[in-house]
């Protein structure tokens, strides 16, 4: 997770880089490993890219 595609899979809102209709939700997109129990982060961001897809098709009419 970034701000660039260099560095990174997905940006701030969990969607790929190569493919702006895919989002990848869960620990996979973490940096490093969590020292603690990762699930409300993962809530958290799931969250966010639901929002993200919600405004995506709110666009599509």
């Amino acid at each position: 997770m970034g701000s660039d595609p260099t560095n990174s899979v997905v940006d701030a809102e969990s969607r790929c880089w190569d493919h702006r209709n895919l989002y990848l939700l869960g620990s996979g997109t973490f940096p490093t490993i969590t020292t603690a129990n990762p699930t409300l982060t993962i809530a958290a961001l799931t969250f966010r890219a639901s929002r993200a897809v919600l405004k995506d098709l709110a666009h599509l009419g």
